[in-house]
């Protein structure tokens, strides 16, 4: 009789941050730079109106991701490693595609991202390395850099050491 083939997958969670407390302070001062229009101009000017509108889904989409933020996950299986913010960060990293990894301190650039202090998601442009797809509770020190050919991830497990002897370990099968 043939038994299946059980995959095993281990999860691991990023470092402890505050990061989701920035996501609901921008969030509120979004909120709180689009009211004050609206109550100088009145709530039935059209001004006030398309302030609201821009800005009232910006502010909820920022309140959405921080109630994500206990959600932030990095999933290590057979053959990949998955980064997984929510439903709607899910990187998944074959891990024989895998060239590198390291612990670095990365240089900010001056574009905008969704990166403060305590979270870093999504693709963030920076000075030394280019555009890596994060999923971090830090945004510029002790970031685990993964490189593949064609991409690369950061991310900030809380116990970096044993993740990294298990992704080796992995790499190695």
């Amino acid at each position: 009789m043939n038994t299946p083939l059980v995959k095993l997958t281990k999860t691991y969670q990023p470092r402890p941050s505050y990061g989701w407390a920035w996501l609901v302070l921008m969030a509120l001062a979004i909120i709180a730079v689009s009211i004050a229009p609206v109550m100088a101009m009145g709530v039935s000017s059209r001004n006030a109106i398309l302030t609201l509108i821009i800005c009232i889904p910006i502010a909820i989409t920022f309140l959405i991701l921080a109630i994500w933020f206990p959600n932030m996950r990095y999933e290590l299986d057979q053959d990949h490693l998955t980064l997984r913010y929510g439903p709607v960060i899910k990187y998944r990293i074959l891990l024989r595609e895998i060239r590198s990894i390291r612990r670095r301190n990365l240089s900010m650039t001056i574009w905008s991202t969704v990166r403060f202090p305590g979270i870093a998601l999504f693709t963030v442009p920076y000075a030394d390395v280019g555009n890596v797809k994060m999923c971090a509770t830090a945004a510029l020190n002790n970031i685990l850099l993964i490189e593949t050919e064609k991409e690369k991830y950061g991310l900030t497990p809380a116990d970096e050491e044993a993740f990294v002897a298990a992704l080796r370990a992995r790499l190695e099968d």
